[in-house]
C-alpha cells in the first residue's frame, strides 16, 4: 500500500486516504479547502511525490518510502485541528485572515526540499550556496512564472506574500506563527508519527487525541538577555501553544518519542553514512560541470538535470531535481571516467556502505573516547585530510534536537501550564531535564574493513 492514495468518490468533495490520519476530506463547499486541493495539483507540489521524507533512511529502514507529498497533507490536516485549538482558546479575536496564511503555510511549507532533503543542503553549502530549504519553499511560492502564486492571489491580493513571509519568519509575531513553527507545530505532530509508523520504530508514544484536547493558548516571553545588561530591555512576548499540566505524563512521553527517533532514525549511523557518501558523490560531480568533457567525467549527459542545476543554481533547475531522477543517474555514474565518481555511484546503487566506527562503542568514559579519538584523528589525519576517511563528529542529540533546525529559542521549546503560567517543560520534569544536555555523537566511516580494524586496534590499553 501506498503512503496515500486517492480515494474516489462521485460528490464533489474530494478525499485522501492516509495511513496517519485515516481519510481527509476536502470540502467543495469550503473555499480554503477548494484552494488547498487545487494546489496539490500544480507541478510544484505533485514534484514532492518523487522526494522521499527521509532520504536514503530506507537503506535502514525498508518502510521509510513515503513522500514529502504525504508529509504536506497531512501537516495541513493537522494544521486545520490546530486552528480548532486557536479559535477556542481566543474566541472573539480568532483572525480568519491569519488563520488561512497559516494553513496555506502549513500545506506548502516543504515545497523546497530538493533530493535527498537536509543531505542535499549539505551539498550545497560546500558549494557555498548557504539557501536552506526554507528560502527555496518561499522562492517557489513567489514565483510569478509559476503555478503557486496565481492561485493565491486569486484567492486574495498579496496572500502570496503573507504565506511566503510566514515560512520564512524566524521569530513569532502572533499565535498563528506556531501552527508553522512551535514545540507544537503541525510540521513534528505529523512527521513524528508518519516517520514512527514508516520505520516500524516503536520506541515511546504519542497519545495525539490527548496532547490536542489539552492544547492551550499562552504568552512567553522569547530572546531575554539579562536585563542588567540591557538598559531599558524589555522582553518580546508572543502567544504559542501550551500543554495543561493534566497532560504531563502525555507531554514527556511526546518528547520521548522525538527523541527516540533522533538516536534511532535521523541520527542512525547507516542513515548517515548513505547520507554522507550520496554528498560526497554530487559534491564531486559539482566539481566537473564547467568542464568541456563534464559528461564523460561525471557518467551523465551534459543537459542533465542534475548538472544544469550545478551550473545555473536557478529555480526553474532545482525544481527539475528529485529523488527519482537522482537515483537514476547513479548506473551511468558507474561509467564516469572519474574513477572517485564511477567508485562511490557503484558502492550506493548496491549497497556496499562505509564501514562505521563509533566513538562510543570503546563504552561510556568520556576520557577514553577522548583518548580513542585523538588516537584516531592522529594515525588517520592524512586520509581524514585526503577524503578516504570520513569523521562525523555533527550528531547532536537531546531532547530538543532536531535535524536542519534551530531548537535553542524559546518558542521552539515545550511548555505546560504550572498554577495557570507557562514554563519549560523541564523545569517540572526530571525525566525531560536529564535529557536536555547534549551528547554529541562522534563517528568514522572507512571504505574498507582492513581500515576499520586498524582503527579498532587503536583502543588497546584505554
Amino acid at each position: 500500500m501506498s503512503a496515500i492514495e486517492i480515494v474516489e468518490n462521485t460528490s464533489r468533495d474530494q478525499r485522501l486516504r492516509d495511513p496517519v490520519h485515516g481519510l481527509i476530506t476536502f470540502r467543495e463547499k469550503n473555499p480554503l479547502d477548494k484552494l488547498a486541493w487545487l494546489l496539490l495539483d500544480t507541478p510544484e507540489f505533485q514534484r514532492l511525490r518523487r522526494i522521499k521524507q527521509l532520504g536514503p533512511a530506507d537503506f535502514v529502514f525498508p518502510g521509510a518510502t513515503h513522500t514529502r507529498f504525504a508529509h504536506c497533507v497531512g501537516v495541513f490536516h493537522t494544521a486545520r485541528g490546530l486552528l480548532d485549538v486557536i479559535k477556542r482558546e481566543i474566541g472573539d479575536t480568532y483572525c480568519e485572515e491569519r488563520a488561512e496564511v497559516a494553513v496555506l503555510a502549513a500545506l506548502l511549507h516543504d515545497l523546497g526540499h530538493g533530493p535527498l532533503s537536509h543531505a542535499f543542503e549539505d551539498v550545497q553549502f560546500k558549494r557555498g550556496v548557504k539557501k536552506k530549504h526554507e528560502v527555496w519553499s518561499s522562492e517557489i511560492i513567489r514565483d510569478a512564472e509559476g503555478k503557486i502564486s496565481p492561485l493565491l492571489e486569486a484567492r486574495r491580493d498579496g496572500l502570496t506574500k503573507e504565506v511566503a513571509d510566514l515560512i520564512e519568519a524566524e521569530t513569532p509575531k502572533d499565535i498563528y506563527h506556531a501552527v508553522v513553527s512551535s514545540s507544537f507545530d503541525a510540521d513534528r505532530l505529523d512527521y513524528l508519527r508518519r516517520d514512527r509508523l514508516m520505520t516500524g520504530t516503536q520506541a515511546g508514544a504519542i497519545d495525539f487525541e490527548w496532547l490536542m484536547e489539552h492544547v492551550r493558548v499562552r504568552p512567553i516571553s522569547i530572546d531575554a538577555p539579562d536585563e542588567e545588561l540591557v538598559e531599558g530591555f524589555k522582553p518580546t512576548e508572543v502567544h504559542t501553544f501550551c500543554l495543561d499540566a493534566k497532560a504531563m505524563p502525555a507531554a514527556e512521553q511526546f518528547l520521548l518519542a522525538r527523541y527516540t527517533l533522533h538516536e534511532q532514525v535521523y541520527f542512525h549511523k547507516v542513515k548517515r553514512c548513505a547520507e554522507r557518501m550520496f554528498s560526497e558523490l554530487l559534491h564531486k560531480v559539482a566539481a566537473h560541470v564547467n568542464k568541456d568533457d563534464c559528461a564523460a567525467l561525471t557518467g551523465v549527459p551534459h543537459d542533465h538535470a542534475l548538472l544544469r542545476f550545478f551550473r545555473s543554481d536557478s529555480l526553474k533547475d532545482y525544481l527539475a531535481l528529485d529523488d527519482a531522477n537522482l537515483f537514476g543517474s547513479l548506473e551511468p555514474m558507474t561509467r564516469a571516467a572519474d574513477e572517485s565518481i564511477a567508485r562511490l555511484a557503484e558502492r550506493i546503487l548496491s549497497r556496499k556502505l562505509y564501514k562505521t566506527l563509533d566513538a562510543a562503542s570503546i563504552g561510556a568514559d568520556a576520557k577514553s573516547r577522548a583518548k580513542w579519538g585523538k588516537r584516531i584523528d592522529l594515525a588517520f589525519k592524512k586520509r581524514i585530510d585526503d577524503g578516504t576517511v570520513w569523521k562525523d563528529p555533527g550528531a547532536r542529540l537531546a531532547i530538543y534536537s532536531e535535524v536542519g533546525g534551530d531548537e535553542e529559542r524559546m518558542h521552539k521549546k515545550l511548555h505546560v501550564l504550572d498554577g495557570g503560567e507557562p514554563i519549560e517543560i523541564s523545569e517540572r520534569s526530571d525525566l525531560v531535564k536529564a535529557l536536555l544536555p547534549p551528547k554529541t555523537v562522534v563517528r568514522y566511516y572507512f571504505s574498507t574493513d582492513s581500515a576499520r580494524n586498524e582503527a579498532v586496534r587503536l583502543k588497546e590499553g584505554l
